[in-house]
């Protein structure tokens, strides 16, 4: 055993009782010490002959801990909110072959990112929603921006469906919206000036205004 601890220790025919006694014969003592914030365990040994050595694994992840979703991920779905809604977030996730925290579960390997679990994650790490998002970004409810264009929602939702004012959605099915520049468009009859004529107006005008400004910034 003094020559060589390795072969005996590795014999596949030793009994693990018999490598409990060659422990009994070489080791002292063994003190642990866990430290849960740094997710480790020393082990510290003393061995008869006076010689003392530490060992440092790393504990075991509780069932809690494996299906938490990844610092990473819910980073990315922070940024993500900035221009897409929950459902969105998740076909990209997806597509980008990211998994939820839930698929560390047995036969759960092939789990997707669903809305619900997108919603789930923001509510869960506090993020800011995607309407409180816009909100902070000047976008209206739909009664505020009626009473800004004095208009009714039913023509706000057709200007929006047109492009003549943008909506951008806050979920599956809500949006908030946002106010044309300086020329705001007033209510006119469509049957002399269509609205998909009045859209492309204002997207040439745009445009126009997109170069001078290019134009400016590179004089």
């Amino acid at each position: 055993m003094t020559a060589d601890f390795k072969t005996v220790w590795r014999d596949p025919t030793l009994p693990n009782r018999e490598r409990k006694r060659l422990l009994a014969y070489l080791v002292e003592d063994v003190t642990l010490l866990k430290f849960q914030a740094e997710g480790e365990t020393r082990i510290h040994i003393r061995f008869r002959g006076g010689k003392t050595e530490t060992l440092i694994t790393q504990n075991s992840k509780t069932s809690a801990q494996q299906v938490k979703t990844r610092p990473e991920v819910v980073e990315l779905v922070d940024k993500l909110l900035d221009d897409h809604i929950c459902a969105e977030i998740a076909d990209i996730l997806n597509a980008r072959g990211i998994r939820p925290g839930g698929s560390a579960r047995r036969g759960k390997a092939d789990a997707q990112f669903s809305d619900l679990r997108v919603i789930y994650l923001v509510k869960q790490y506090g993020l800011r929603s995607r309407y409180d998002r816009l909100r902070e970004r000047g976008m209206l409810t739909k009664a505020e921006a009626c009473a800004k264009l004095g208009i009714t929602e039913c023509t706000l939702v057709r200007w929006a469906k047109y492009g003549i004012v943008k909506r951008h959605a806050y979920n599956g099915y809500i949006g908030l919206y946002e106010l044309p520049g300086p020329h705001v468009p007033a209510k006119q009859c469509s049957r002399w000036n269509q609205l998909a004529h009045r859209a492309d107006a204002i997207r040439r005008l745009n445009s126009s205004k997109c170069s001078d400004l290019k134009e400016r910034a590179e004089v």
